[in-house]
């Protein structure tokens, strides 16, 4: 430990540094003899590390302290750090990037939805997809449980399930004779039997480019909801991927910013209305 704060340009008497150290569980099993005679005897020991807040680069001094422990050969066999105060804060900001980012997603892809199944009940806008609520059938999230909530269906969706959005299961037997009997042209059956749920172009070519950019998002949500320090490789994804998908969705949104229509816009389409009827009609329906 000593060398370890001295590598990071922090100097502390002995006696503060032994009080770092604090002992807190122990365990040990019976001795036993070996064929050579050697006695030995496996002692499980628990500590916490309390560093000074003014120690320089702690994320450093732990790493390198852990990394000494482990390449005692011996008389220590293993280690294992548990609660880790800078773990957790890095855990907590990169767990708010994400929260923003699955927001904006899920934003994102009820406006596709709901323009995509119109006069559809829209807390069942998944009813052609492959992609479903990971929760068994007895727990699905209910109309009235979403309701209440203020939330739909893909609240319910792990997040590696987001880049298969749009693709529907393959029809069954039944339901392939049912659309040929409905169809008599050919290219109308094709048309039906091949067709994405959601068919408007811009919308299925933005849930197409999502699949590459949500793995890397994805790998780095797992380590913080399983309180894992993620590896170098993830979080160099993930730092990649992140303003990528932000800016993915940002342009989505961009598309469909409400602006305000000037009073003299909306006195013109009154007009307009009073002077065709019928047309009037058809457009408030």
């Amino acid at each position: 430990l000593t060398l370890s704060l001295q590598d990071n340009f922090d100097e502390f008497e002995p006696d503060t540094v032994d009080q770092m150290i604090i002992l807190q569980t122990q365990r040990c099993d019976n001795q036993s003899t070996n064929e050579d005679g050697n006695t030995t005897q496996t002692i499980i020991l628990g500590f916490t590390l309390d560093l000074p807040e003014e120690t320089n680069q702690a994320q450093t001094v732990v790493e390198e302290f852990a990394k000494a422990l482990t390449e005692v050969p011996s008389p220590i066999s293993h280690i294992v750090k548990f609660e880790d105060p800078l773990l957790q804060a890095d855990l907590a900001q990169w767990s708010a990037e994400i929260f923003a980012i699955e927001m904006k997603l899920r934003r994102v892809l009820t406006l596709i939805y709901l323009n995509a199944y119109q006069g559809v009940e829209p807390y069942n806008l998944l009813t052609e997809e492959t992609v479903q609520p990971i929760l068994q059938t007895d727990n699905k999230p209910t109309t009235e449980q979403m309701q209440k909530t203020l939330e739909n269906q893909f609240f319910h969706l792990v997040f590696s399930q987001y880049g298969k959005l749009n693709q529907r299961p393959e029809l069954k037997f039944n339901d392939l004779l049912k659309s040929i009997h409905s169809f008599s042209q050919y290219e109308e059956l094709q048309t039906e039997i091949t067709r994405k749920p959601v068919r408007d172009d811009y919308d299925a070519d933005f849930l197409a480019g999502l699949k590459d950019k949500i793995d890397a998002i994805e790998k780095m949500r797992n380590c913080i909801a399983h309180y894992r320090r993620p590896p170098d490789r993830i979080k160099a994804n993930y730092e990649n991927a992140r303003p990528l998908v932000n800016q993915l969705l940002d342009t989505y949104l961009s598309q469909f910013l409400w602006q305000e229509t000037d009073q003299s816009e909306l006195l013109e389409n009154e007009i307009d209305e009073e002077s065709s009827p019928e047309l009037s009609e058809v457009e408030d329906s």
